[in-house]
């Protein structure tokens, strides 16, 4: 159990760390593109950004309490090719609202921290 609970949270980690390097690299070509010369137009950026992931994190809950009855839709035909623990993780990840509240709060978190750090430069 307590493997199975490491492993989730490197998981979630990962992505959140994924997730900011990728939102990282497109803030970097728009302010190549647009020849931002100073390290505060990079900053700004980076906390609209982070801002923009921890309120979307936030609206991922709101909204999954309304999509609830189209996870009771499923076929179950959908689960024919699946394993028991492919079956178990599928359930898990579509009706867990809160993997995508700490996604965003992870790497809203992370970019506003980068934004900090380039104030600071």
């Amino acid at each position: 159990m307590k493997r199975l609970i490491i492993l989730t949270l490197i998981k979630m980690c990962g992505e959140a760390i994924l997730l900011a390097l990728t939102v990282g690299i497109v803030i970097a070509v728009i302010g190549n593109i647009n020849n931002w010369d100073t390290s505060i137009a990079y900053s700004n950026a980076f906390f609209i950004a982070g801002c923009l992931l921890v309120v979307t994190g936030g609206m991922s809950r709101l909204s999954a309490g309304q999509e609830w009855t189209s996870f009771h839709l499923l076929s179950a035909e959908s689960f024919r090719g699946m394993s028991n623990s492919e079956r178990a993780n599928f359930i898990i990840d579509a009706s867990s609202s809160f993997r995508l509240v700490i996604l965003g709060l992870l790497s809203g978190i992370l970019l506003i921290i980068i934004s900090a750090i380039l104030t600071r430069t």
